[in-house]
């Protein structure tokens, strides 16, 4: 992988630290790419020869570029991959006193990650906020953009076991420090609140992740690795969206799609196990002149998807962890 691209994922990862971010950034690019977006509560009018894209719950997206003239034989040609990572998500009223002296804060874990990477690292909270605006409701974006919380390991002499082998409990042991409990302490809600620019009777609910703050880094001795947060699977969405930006126009439609929750199962409405992509073809071929059942089904029959996230390569030290037969190795390509 060249440095360039390596540089610009490790950029569209920095400003992607949740799921709903991750989407956002997408929007963006899109935009600034002249696709034009779409809303499922509304009529859409598709026009060959244009690009559009349309959301879900504001963490899953649907990108799709309509060829001029469409080949009923060549289908969809889709590539999809994930925008949620695995990470620790702060439960409502989180904060928890301990001993009159520290301010922690309520977590559960989402998805499976590794436990152990996460202490010692600075740590900081994003996601969203569902605010009351003007008479109505609305999601708001929130990034704590600085080194806010810890979780703390426990110090080697307090546990001499600690090299040989631990189970974390994640409702104690990766609680993350928010602060000093003393009086007049500015609350979790509080700085949320802030952050969203909006008064803490606004907030109806908020879906928060807690994030790694440390940057993503090229190193080896050529440079030829790096190492990032959230690269599952936020490496695979980037990707798929450079494909889709860089492809060369074909006759079939192609399509980009990030689904929300795969970390736990996708059986959300905006998870890959939903109606999202199978409503979003359905409108697409009806815009067409497609939707009856047997040009449909040809379509269907004709289309392929690749499903790319992220795998393991042979581990340095531990080389026989992975398929005697099939041994992928980092930069030997898929």
């Amino acid at each position: 992988m060249s440095n360039k691209i390596t540089t610009d994922l490790l950029e569209f990862i920095e400003n992607s630290p949740s799921c709903f971010h991750a989407v956002q950034t997408t929007k963006e690019i899109l935009t600034k790419h002249g696709f034009k977006e779409l809303s499922e509560d509304q009529t859409w009018n598709l026009t060959p020869g244009n690009d559009y894209f349309v959301t879900r719950n504001g963490s899953s997206i649907i990108a799709f570029s309509i060829p001029e003239s469409v080949v009923l034989q060549n289908g969809f040609r889709i590539i999809a991959s994930h925008s949620d990572s695995p990470s620790f998500k702060i439960k409502e009223n989180p904060e928890m006193a301990v001993e009159d002296h520290y301010i922690k804060l309520n977590v559960e874990r989402y998805g499976g990650m590794l436990c152990a990477p996460w202490f010692d690292r600075p740590l900081s909270v994003a996601g969203r906020v569902i605010v009351k605006e003007n008479g109505t409701y609305c999601a708001k974006l929130i990034n704590a953009d600085r080194d806010l919380l810890l979780i703390p390991n426990l110090a080697i002499h307090m546990n001499r076991d600690a090299n040989n082998g631990l189970r974390y409990d994640p409702q104690k042991d990766m609680l993350p420090l928010f602060g000093d409990s003393h009086n007049g302490h500015k609350s979790f809600i509080d700085l949320i609140a802030a952050e969203a620019e909006v008064t803490v009777e606004d907030i109806l609910g908020t879906d928060l992740f807690l994030y790694n703050r440390m940057k993503g880094s090229i190193w080896g001795r050529d440079s030829e690795y790096f190492s990032c947060p959230r690269i599952d699977n936020l490496e695979s969405a980037y990707l798929s969206l450079k494909a889709l930006l860089n492809s060369e126009s074909t006759a079939a439609v192609q399509m980009l799609c990030v689904f929300d929750n795969e970390e736990v199962g996708s059986g959300t409405k905006q998870g890959a196990k939903s109606t999202f992509l199978y409503d979003t073809v359905m409108r697409i071929a009806e815009d067409l002149g497609f939707s009856n059942y047997s040009k449909l089904q040809k379509i269907l029959a004709s289309s392929f998807m690749v499903s790319a996230d992220n795998g393991h390569a042979v581990h340095p030290n531990y080389p026989e962890m992975a398929c005697p037969t099939n041994r992928p190795y980092m930069n030997g390509g898929v």
